[in-house]
C-alpha cells in the first residue's frame, strides 16, 4: 500500500438522505491529508440525476472521484424491516459485489456521520487477516446482548463474543467475495427474520462473529449515548487507558438526527457548520415545540437517567411496526437449508460450543 493511491469510501443513499450524505463526505474531503484523494463508490437508492449532479459539484476540485452503482432492491425480498427503516439499509451488502474488481480494500461510511479527523489513519490500518475492522457496539457490545444476535446460541457463536457497530468498517473486499459475506448474511436475515432486531448490523455480526478486529472506539462514537464522549476512551497499549478523547468520527445512530432536530449541543453546531460548505448551505430544519423539547431532554442530563425506557420503546415500534409481507414466502424460497453457518477460517477466534 502506498500514499499515492486513493483513500476508497463506499456509501449508499436514497432521496431522502443526499443532504446528509454531502455533509458526510465534505466533512471526510476537508479533514483528508492534502496529498491523499479519495475514490468515493455510492450506491445509489433513486436519486434524480439533478441531486447527484448537486452532490458531486459540492465537492472540493481535485480532491475526490464519484462512481454511480446501483442495485437491484428485489434482491432484499424478505428481508426483516421495521419502523422508519427503508430497504436502502441493506445496500452495503451490495458493495463488494459493485466494486471494480481493481479494488481490494475499501471503507464503508453510513451517511449519517461526521468526519472530524484525517481518515488516510484510518485506511491506513492494517485488516490483520480478517474480513473487516470496526468498533465495538456501545448499546450492544456483545453478541448476547438486547438487540444482539437473536440466534448466537443456535449458531454455536459464544455469548461473551463481541458485537461491532456497521456504519464504520475497513473492508476486505476479497476475503468479503470469497467467502460470500454478503449471500450468508441474507440467509441469516430471512431464517431468523421474526427475531431480527438491527438488520444488516446483527446479520454481519452473525456471520462473521470471532472474524473481525477491532478500531479505536474513536473512530465510531455514537453522539446518540448519554455521555459518550465524556466516556469514550482509547487503548493506548497493554495497562494504559486514556480517557476523555475527542471522537474521530461522530455517528448519529439513532432516530434524532441533526437534520430532524437542530439542537445546539457542540456536535450538531459543529455538523451545521460542515453542511455551510455543501450547496445545501444555509438550511435548517425547522424548529418546532417537539425540537425545543428535545433539545431541553438531550441537554438536562435526563435521558441518561431513563435511557433504559428508550430502550424498551425500541422493542415497541420495531414489534408494532414490523413488515412481514411475503416474508415467509420468501425465506422458504431463498434461505438455505439447515442452519446458517458464520464464517469459521482456520485461525477463528473461537469455536462452536
Amino acid at each position: 500500500m502506498t500514499h499515492d493511491e486513493p483513500v476508497v469510501i463506499t456509501c449508499a443513499t436514497d432521496s431522502n438522505y443526499v443532504t446528509p450524505l454531502a455533509v458526510m463526505l465534505r466533512s471526510v474531503l476537508t479533514n483528508l491529508s492534502a496529498n491523499r484523494t479519495a475514490a468515493v463508490y455510492i450506491v445509489d437508492g433513486g436519486l434524480e440525476a439533478g441531486s447527484r449532479k448537486q452532490l458531486v459539484q459540492g465537492l472540493p476540485p481535485g480532491r475526490a472521484t464519484v462512481e454511480w452503482m446501483t442495485v437491484d432492491p428485489t434482491v432484499y425480498s424478505g428481508v426483516p424491516l421495521w419502523g422508519r427503516m427503508p430497504v436502502s439499509t441493506y445496500y452495503k451488502l451490495a458493495v463488494v459485489d459493485a466494486l471494480p474488481a481493481h479494488v481490494h480494500k475499501a471503507i464503508w461510511l453510513d451517511c449519517d456521520l461526521l468526519v472530524t479527523a484525517d481518515l488516510a489513519s484510518l485506511w491506513d490500518v492494517d485488516l490483520n487477516g480478517s474480513h473487516l475492522r470496526a468498533a465495538q457496539d456501545s448499546i450492544v457490545p456483545l453478541v448476547s446482548s438486547a438487540f444482539g444476535v437473536a440466534a448466537y446460541r443456535e449458531l454455536g457463536i459464544p455469548g461473551d463474543a463481541k458485537y461491532f457497530n456497521a456504519g464504520v468498517m475497513v473492508l476486505d473486499v476479497d476475503r468479503w467475495r470469497a467467502d460470500r459475506i454478503p449471500q450468508r448474511v441474507l440467509d441469516y436475515l430471512r431464517q431468523f427474520h421474526d427475531s431480527v432486531y438491527f438488520w444488516d448490523q446483527e446479520g454481519l455480526n452473525a456471520v462473521l462473529a470471532g472474524n473481525w478486529d477491532e478500531l479505536d472506539p474513536r473512530w465510531n462514537c455514537n453522539a446518540s449515548i448519554p455521555r459518550a464522549r465524556r466516556s469514550l476512551t482509547h487503548v493506548a497499549g497493554k495497562g494504559s487507558v486514556q480517557a476523555n478523547q475527542q471522537p474521530w468520527i461522530i455517528h448519529w445512530a439513532g432516530y434524532l438526527k441533526p437534520w430532524r432536530y437542530p439542537g445546539r449541543d457542540p456536535d450538531r453546531l459543529l455538523y451545521f457548520e460542515y453542511l455551510d460548505m455543501t450547496p445545501w448551505a444555509g438550511w435548517r430544519p425547522r424548529r418546532t415545540l417537539l425540537s425545543k423539547l428535545i433539545e431541553r431532554y438531550e441537554l438536562s442530563g435526563l435521558r441518561g437517567r431513563i435511557y433504559p425506557a428508550e430502550q424498551w420503546g425500541l422493542r415497541l415500534v420495531r414489534r408494532l411496526s414490523r413488515r412481514t409481507v411475503s416474508a415467509r414466502r420468501a425465506r422458504a424460497a431463498t434461505a438455505a437449508p439447515g442452519l446458517v453457518e458464520p464464517v469459521r477460517p482456520a485461525d477463528a477466534r473461537w469455536s462452536r460450543l
